[in-house]
Order: C-alpha cells, then structure tokens, then sequence
C-alpha cells in the first residue's frame, strides 16, 4: 500500500515535530486521564450515584411479601378469613379440641402504592441532580490534576532550559579559561588567571551536575501521572517556555466549583417538594393469598399423623385499597422542610462567596499577568544588555586593559540577569496555570505546549 504524496508530507511533519520537541503536554494530559487512578475513583462515583438514583424507585415498586410455616400448636382458633403479616405465627383448630395438632400457613401479601402525589417523578430529578453532581465533582478533579501536571511540566522545561542556560555559560567560562591560558603563554597575564578561571568554572560544573538531578527527579513526578517514561526532546532550542501566549480573558461562571453548588441547591429544593408532598396520605393497592391446611378433619376431630396434614385445605384471597396517614409525618414534614429550607440558603450564601472568591482571584492574577509581560520585556532588554557588555568587557580583557577579576565580575552580571530573565518566565507561567484554573480551560495552555 502506498501513501499519497500529502499523506506522506503529513506524516513527515508529525515525526519531525515529535522528535523535535519531544512528547507535549496535551500527549501528556491524555495518558494521565487514561491511567491515572484518581479518574477511577470519580467514575466509580458516578456508578454509585445512578446505583443510588435506581434504588430510590424500588420503593414504588408493588412490595410482596411471602410465609410459610409449619408446626405442632394447641388447636384453640378463630374462625374467618384473615391475611397476617409474615412473622406472625399462625394456629389453626377447633376450640372443642385440647391435643396439639399438626398444621400448615402459606400466604403472600402485595403492597402497592397506587397514588404517590408526584413524588416519584422528584425521586427521578434527585436521583439525575445528584449523578449531574458526580460528574461535576468529576470534572473538578480534572482541572485539578490538570493544574498539577502543567505546574510538573512547567517545571521540568524550565530546568531543561536552565540547563541549556548553564551549558552556554559553561562554554563562556571555558572560553575565558582558554583565553587566560593563552595570555599566560603570552606572558601578558599571570597564570594566577587560569586558576580563578577554572575555580568558576568547576562552580558551574557542580549547579550544572545538581541541575541535571533535578530535572530527573522531575520526570518521576511526570511518571506518576502518565505511568510512562518521559521522553525529552534531544532539541532544545526554540522552547515554547521562552514564548508567550495572546491570551483572552474569560468569565468563572462554568467553573466547577459553582456548577456544584447549583446542583447542591437544586437538590435541596426538590427534597423541599418531596418532603411537602409527605404531609399527603399513603393510597395503596392491597392483595393477599392464603392457604391453611391442619390435622383437623371435617368432623373436628384432631389426627396426630403428620401425613394426614394436608388432607384439609382452606384457601382465601384479598383484594381491596387501603390508606395510610400518619400525623406524626405531617409535623415532621413541617420541620424537616424549614430545615431544608435554611440549608438551601446556606447554600446560595456558599456559592456567592466562592464566585466573589474566584473573580477577586482571577482579577488579581490577570492584573500580575499583565505586569509579568511587562517585566519580561524590560528583563530581555536587561539581558541583551549585559550580553553585550560581556563582549566589551572580554575585548578588553584580551588587550590588557583590565584584569580577570573584573571580567568575572561582569560574567557574574550576566549570569544574574539571565537567570532573573528565565525566573520572569517561570513567573509568567506559573500565573497562567493559576489563570487556567480559575477559567476552568487548560486547552490553551495544552496546546501552546
């Protein structure tokens, strides 16, 4: 099978884009949510909440009941048609007779509430209030882990590239050290020169050794998440973590922290209808069998062999409505919904101080978002700068006109600035996850990285 042309450019892209990079926070964010065990959890809550939502009907289903029983009783009884509860124990007999007989009580009862007053259809709207719960319980979680990830990956760039920062300051100090040697040969310059020389750049090799253990440390905590091993990108220059992003500012109004407070409060006021409808009374369809059978023949006397117990069968039936109203229910239906009524207003007191919580939030972290593109303007500037003035600085170096120490000095400069530069970064995208979060949409930031 071959690929056409535009297929096979296609294909090139991606290959070239992947290794180039190496694998991107959104490959990443997909193998978390398919292997993190948190998401489990979650899921096994929304099972739960529609398991909850299903037994909440159960109850206006018909309610059958069955006994049996079978046993050596007195023969005193009662004459009529009667259709106990199960559990209760029945005798049977003639009341001339005083020997204990065998006998035998079958019976099934049917309990069936014809007339619930709507409140099955409220069941239905809790039961579907509280799995939209769940789910948006779930949906929080998310965006939480997906903080946590952005905030490792965040992370882990920035030590590759502060690594590749301190490789080219390496590659500076060993310039200088090249140079004093040089020099020292020359007899321009003592060879004291070449010892400061390699004192600071043996400093860099010790950061640049710990740098190196922080970055694989930080591919652990990566490793948590994904369940695989992080592959770097064998590339690191054109970073995306040097780059910024035109970002738009959106509302919290879809943030799951107040989708779940509408839903707490749309509960709460469907348990407020349920428990209103409880002051109604119970209208239920009634229906029972029976069949009793005793060692007593038609002519009232009492047989003792056990065999002879079901010679004599009396069978009955019940069909009727029934009605129960419980006063009881009634007061504590009044309270129980004054106490619905005051957790709903909690509530909505809980979720407007989330939502005023959120927006002074997202309003503060915009505002210093703003700022860290401002700073990291002046903080490039700054870097050029001192960049420059290095390579005056070892001009003069070279022709004598100052000595090491000083060149140091303005390595150490530069060393300063660049770093505070990266930091200004670091900054920058620490904010926008926090930003992220606030807007519940990580997408932008995913797909930057």
């Amino acid at each position: 099978m071959f690929l056409s042309k535009k297929h096979f450019i296609g294909l090139l892209l991606i290959f070239i884009n992947q290794v180039a990079f190496g694998q991107s926070l959104q490959d990443l964010w997909e193998k978390t949510a398919s292997h993190y065990k948190g998401f489990d959890l979650k899921k096994q809550q929304i099972l739960m909440a529609k398991q909850d939502s299903l037994d909440r009907l159960i109850k206006y289903r018909p309610q059958v009941q069955v006994q049996a029983q079978q046993g050596l009783s007195s023969l005193s009884g009662t004459s009529g048609t009667f259709l106990p509860l199960p559990g209760i124990v029945n005798s049977n007999g003639n009341a001339s007779n005083s020997d204990p007989i065998f006998n035998h009580f079958l019976s099934s009862t049917m309990n069936w509430d014809i007339v619930n007053f709507g409140k099955k259809q409220l069941d239905k709207e809790i039961g579907r209030s509280q799995i939209q719960q769940s789910q948006t319980d779930q949906r929080l979680f998310e965006i939480q882990i997906q903080q946590k990830l952005a905030e490792r990956y965040l992370n882990y760039q920035y030590l590759q590239v502060l690594e590749d920062w301190f490789n080219k300051h390496n590659a500076r100090y060993q310039s200088i050290l090249q140079l004093t040697i040089g020099l020292a040969k020359a007899g321009v310059k003592p060879g004291a020169d070449s010892l400061l020389a390699q004192s600071a750049l043996n400093q860099v090799h010790s950061n640049l050794t710990l740098l190196e253990g922080q970055a694989e440390g930080a591919k652990f905590l990566l490793h948590e998440f994904t369940g695989e091993t992080f592959q770097e990108s064998p590339y690191k220059t054109n970073s995306p973590f040097l780059s910024l992003i035109d970002h738009q500012d959106l509302g919290v109004n879809l943030h799951p922290k107040l989708l779940i407070k509408d839903e707490e409060a749309n509960m709460l006021a469907l348990q407020e209808k349920k428990l209103a409808k409880g002051k109604l009374p119970r209208i239920m369809l009634l229906g029972g069998l029976a069949s009793r059978s005793s060692s007593v023949n038609s002519s009232g006397v009492a047989l003792t062999d056990y065999g002879q117990l079901y010679d004599n069968f009396a069978n009955n039936y019940y069909v009727g409505l029934g009605m129960t109203w419980s006063l009881q229910d009634l007061w504590q239906s009044n309270s129980k919904q004054r106490s619905s009524q005051l957790q709903q207003r909690n509530v909505n007191l809980e979720k407007e101080m989330i939502n005023n919580e959120l927006s002074s939030q997202l309003q503060n972290v915009q505002a210093q978002l703003h700022a860290a593109v401002r700073g990291i303007d002046a903080s490039n500037k700054s870097r050029i700068e001192a960049e420059e003035a290095y390579q005056l600085y070892k001009a003069r170096y070279e022709g004598g006109l100052i000595n090491l120490s000083e060149l140091l000095q303005v390595q150490d400069v530069l060393l300063q600035t660049e770093k505070q530069n990266l930091n200004a970064y670091m900054d920058y995208w620490k904010l926008y996850v926090v930003l992220s979060y606030h807007q519940a949409d990580f997408n932008t930031l995913f797909h930057h990285f």
